[in-house]
């Protein structure tokens, strides 16, 4: 069974999650509520290894308990598991929050062995990450992916600006259409697709307040959105490697939704890519001493050339699920999304929850919260054929599930 825990040391704890608000590190504008369902999915794939730090809610009105007793998925033990204190939750303002985990992790977790998707630089804890924290943030800064990817596999950087007020104040001209990011941010948050200069224009309003970098860059018109998780082990003498992919799912706005994964899926291209993160990118990475399992955004064009467009070192919103196909635990292509249900547990439990286990079962769910009489959870759809995902959506939102990406595959063209 592949894990976070062969490319961890043992004993690691692991909170997946990022500082709220915004500073010159990093932006993170997210629902508070999927922060929360976020830090969860790696129970799902944490390994004998690694324990994983989750908010509260996770745990309130027995969430994973339920979970627990309807899915065939094998979650960690309560012994991994480190519970925040609820009083950090969806309602804590942001700022307030962050110093709130800070102090929380500080009591909670053991010395030198924490590691976290995007750290937080509260000084009080700068000492009790495992790895260098200036590191993780260097690498998931998108503006430096030129520091270790060729250029001509990057799309053409027209400008950049020190914070979204500089580039608010601007007044060049930029080729149209364009991309305007937040270089660390995180799900698509910090993305703009600009078609026009009305697009532009609303960027620039967007994104006045910003602390960090902006920039902007060539728009990449593509067939595939390919998300390609990679490993690189604790142990240097074990070789980086790329651990799966998926086809990505964004919104207009380039915010990541969820991902298809296909078995059996064989395509021209995806051998190329492969081989060259792997010879070319990841050995890089290794001996500037980052490791653990991350991910790297890829646009491949019809004519067959491909490009790196964001730089994901932390575990992503895919890695439980390709964890779990890796390992045949789940054996049927899927498409992953996040959604709500409204209902007693009861009807939780038979409309949603009854189709989480069983030989023909379409749904695994990877993390789960309640608030008040909503459910809120992480899922994928299993499905043999593309056709069968029009039904299998339709089928979900009419007991009751809400769902962006359910929404959109009720009206998708195979």
């Amino acid at each position: 069974m592949l894990t976070l825990s062969d490319y961890f040391p043992k004993d690691t704890e692991y909170f997946y999650s990022y500082p709220l608000g915004d500073t010159i590190f990093f932006y993170n504008a997210g629902d508070p509520v999927a922060d929360e369902l976020i830090s969860a999915r790696l129970l799902a794939c944490a390994g004998k290894h690694i324990k994983v730090v989750v908010y509260n809610s996770i745990l309130r009105h027995k969430s994973l308990e339920l979970l627990r007793k309807n899915s065939d998925i094998s979650f960690i033990p309560k012994k991994q598991i480190i519970v925040l204190p609820p009083t950090i939750n969806e309602k804590t303002p942001s700022l307030k929050k962050n110093k709130l985990i800070a102090k929380a992790l500080l009591k909670q977790i053991s010395h030198r062995t924490l590691i976290m998707a995007q750290p937080m630089m509260d000084e009080r804890i700068l000492n009790e990450y495992q790895m260098d924290p200036k590191l993780s943030i260097w690498l998931n800064d998108k503006k430096n992916l030129d520091q270790y990817v060729p250029a001509e596999f990057l799309p053409k950087r027209y400008a950049q600006f020190r914070n979204g007020q500089d580039f608010f104040d601007s007044i060049g001209k930029m080729p149209l259409p364009c991309v305007v990011k937040i270089s660390a941010s995180s799900s698509g948050e910090g993305t703009r697709i600009c078609l026009d200069p009305i697009d532009f224009k609303k960027a620039k309003k967007d994104f006045k307040k910003r602390a960090g970098t902006i920039f902007v860059e060539e728009y990449i018109s593509y067939v595939h959105n390919f998300g390609f998780q990679f490993g690189i082990p604790f142990n240097k003498k074990k070789a980086p490697h790329v651990i799966g992919y998926n086809h990505q799912v964004t919104a207009e706005n380039g915010e990541f939704l969820g991902g298809f994964i296909f078995q059996e899926e064989k395509h021209k291209k995806i051998k190329k890519i492969k081989k060259f993160i792997t010879k070319e990118i990841l050995p890089k990475i290794q001996k500037m001493g980052w490791y653990g399992v991350g991910g790297l955004d890829v646009l491949l064009k019809s004519n067959g050339r491909f490009y790196i467009i964001d730089s994901n070192f932390r575990t992503t919103g895919m890695t439980a699920y390709i964890f779990l196909t890796k390992n045949k635990l789940i054996t049927k292509s899927i498409v992953s999304f996040t959604a709500t249900f409204r209902g007693t547990k009861e009807e939780f439990t038979d409309k949603v929850l009854s189709l989480n286990k069983g030989r023909d079962k379409v749904l695994t769910i990877v993390s789960l919260s309640k608030r008040k009489n909503e459910y809120r959870f992480n899922g994928a759809l299993l499905f043999n054929k593309k056709e069968e995902t029009l039904q299998l959506a339709a089928s979900l939102i009419e007991r009751g599930v809400k769902s962006e990406i359910l929404r959109m595959l009720r009206f998708w063209e195979c």
